[in-house]
């Protein structure tokens, strides 16, 4: 294996734990369970690069002079200064990326091409086809992992009860006579179950 350069440090997040780090440039990055992250001690004056492997989430210092690169096993992600979720399953098949906020422009290693995402999307490239989709996502969603908070904004009680559905994997069902004209902002805090929330 190739071994990382001295001035890179290198964290490795156990089962079960996550990992927040403040970088030298002021960039944060949330990084999930089983994650591998290197990242230099100090960035240079004319980019940043880092390297992951499992998923993190990215709040990236903005700084047009010195863009961001984000280094993976089967794709780059090249940003100025936005918020985006990157994760690949154990079994590295497909690697997805969500964009809460900015732009980044996400190219595969192996000539799959390169896409600029906007706010919303997410693309998924699949490593046994070589093939990149685009989707609109609710990015907010991708990144619930990372502090529990599950933020709606202008939402109705109709939204909110589909979002409840997909993060807790239940079903709810609403009386008729609910009205959809009143609306919702702020998070609710993600709890072990339905029945907490």
């Amino acid at each position: 294996t190739k071994e990382e350069p001295e001035a890179y440090n290198t964290v490795v997040v156990p089962k079960g734990q996550r990992v927040s780090l403040l970088l030298s440039d002021g960039t944060t990055v949330w990084l999930n369970a089983e994650s591998r992250f290197s990242y230099p001690a100090k960035f240079s004056e004319k980019y940043r690069t880092v390297t992951l492997e499992g998923e993190g989430y990215f709040e990236v210092a903005h700084n047009p002079k010195c863009p961001f690169t984000v280094k993976l096993p089967m794709l780059n992600i090249r940003v100025l200064g936005t918020k985006f979720n990157f994760k690949t399953p154990s079994n590295g098949r497909i690697a997805e990326t969500s964009l809460i906020e900015g732009e980044i422009k996400v190219s595969g290693n192996n000539n799959e091409g390169a896409i600029t995402l906007s706010p919303g999307q997410k693309v998924e490239l699949n490593t046994v086809t070589k093939q990149m989709k685009v989707s609109e996502t609710n990015a907010a969603l991708d990144v619930i992992w990372h502090n529990n908070l599950i933020p709606f904004k202008n939402a109705d009680i109709f939204d909110i009860a589909k979002v409840l559905e997909k993060v807790y994997g239940v079903k709810i069902i609403l009386s008729p006579d609910i009205s959809p004209s009143t609306t919702y902002s702020g998070v609710l805090k993600r709890k072990d179950s339905i029945e907490d929330v």
